[in-house]
């Protein structure tokens, strides 16, 4: 029998891969002296079913202003082109300089244009009113991951993978060419005898631990976190601080959307005679005060998406009933949801970079009517 041939380029095959410097865990990263984390991981929890979220709701919000731009820089485009250029061309006669004009126009759309506008109305529509999340499960008692998917795109519910044949891959990203820094993740793939991920109608079996971050350590703890339940149960977890929520409460969405004050708030809440780093406070404050101009938009923005327009994930009763067996679904205990109220010293930075925005835009108005 001939030997099946190895896929070599592929979405997630070996040219993929190698992108995305895959590297398989190996036992010194798995065993039960690993240090294990779960901040910022956990929706719900119970006896028997651990619910985490793949890093998705950070990013929400941020991206639909860039695509509704790009669809208005088209529409300029479009209204410029066959309302202002080609009328001042016929009017003038010249009949071959319209003719080439049509050319170069239609050329234009069909190769950069049309693809341009769809993928910037993907962004929009995907990053506003897409889902918020896609948050795993893990049943240890069935040794099965429920990885959510949306209804339109997998009508048979979430993707069910086996604990026990799933592969952890370690994953580090980044944008070449400069390649100082990597986003990293840990990923659970379930793969086939040739080292390729498995499919299932053009989705990948795979489930990511966590958001991908610029620290490995942090990536790798959270994958430790969630062995451990699975082999130990949740006795053996080390307590959390922090849970996520998928639906922010409070103003902080909207002031807080890009992350800079949540980088500021440990040192806050430091006690008087230790160090505060107002270095570190400072530079932050002032930068943003600097572009403010880009800084609040994107924050309302992110906030707008987060609070309002995205959608929720919804688990379809089957898979519910099978997390109830081991009690309520809860927050892990003694630990605080993600979106604490904003600090006083907090609510005085916003209001700064909301002030100097609203003064640049100010300017810029003015200076437009004056001329």
């Amino acid at each position: 029998m001939n030997k099946k041939p190895k896929r070599i380029f592929s979405a997630y095959g070996k040219l993929d891969q190698k992108t995305r410097n895959w590297r398989l865990l190996s036992p010194v990263n798995r065993n039960a002296n690993s240090y294990a984390k779960g901040e910022e991981l956990v929706y719900r929890m119970n006896e028997t079913t651990l619910e985490i979220g793949q890093g998705m709701s950070h990013l929400r919000g941020l991206l639909w202003l860039i695509g509704l731009a790009g669809l208005g820089a088209f529409a300029f485009g479009f209204w410029i082109t066959f309302f202002i250029a080609l009328p001042r061309t016929l009017s003038d006669g010249d009949y071959d300089g319209v003719l080439g004009v049509m050319i170069f126009t239609i050329a234009i759309l069909v190769v950069i244009g049309i693809p341009a506008m769809f993928f910037c109305l993907y962004l929009f529509l995907n990053d506003l009113f897409g889902y918020i999340d896609a948050p795993v499960r893990f049943d240890r008692i069935r040794r099965k991951i429920y990885v959510w998917a949306s209804p339109a795109v997998r009508k048979e519910g979430p993707l069910e993978l086996d604990w026990d044949q799933i592969t952890p891959v370690a994953q580090s990203v980044s944008a070449p060419p400069f390649q100082v820094n990597a986003f990293k993740s840990v990923l659970l793939v379930d793969m086939d005898a040739n080292g390729d991920v498995r499919f299932e109608r053009r989705i990948p079996r795979i489930a990511q631990i966590g958001a991908a971050l610029l620290t490995g350590e942090d990536t790798l703890a959270a994958y430790e976190y969630v062995r451990r339940f699975m082999e130990h149960g949740p006795d053996s977890l080390s307590p959390v601080k922090t849970h996520l929520v998928l639906r922010p409460r409070g103003m902080r969405p909207f002031v807080d959307g890009v992350g800079f004050l949540s980088i500021m708030r440990p040192y806050f809440n430091l006690p008087e005679h230790h160090q505060r780093s107002p270095g570190l406070i400072t530079v932050i404050t002032v930068l943003g005060s600097l572009f403010s101009m880009i800084l609040v938009p994107y924050q309302w923005s992110a906030g707008i998406a987060q609070k309002w327009t995205t959608r929720l994930p919804r688990w379809p009763q089957r898979y519910d009933e099978l997390a109830a067996s081991g009690g309520p679904m809860q927050p892990p205990a003694g630990s605080e949801a993600n979106d604490p109220p904003l600090l006083l010293q907090e609510k005085l930075i916003a209001a700064l970079w909301h002030a100097c925005a609203i003064a640049g835009y100010g300017w810029f108005v003015w200076h437009g009517m004056k001329h």
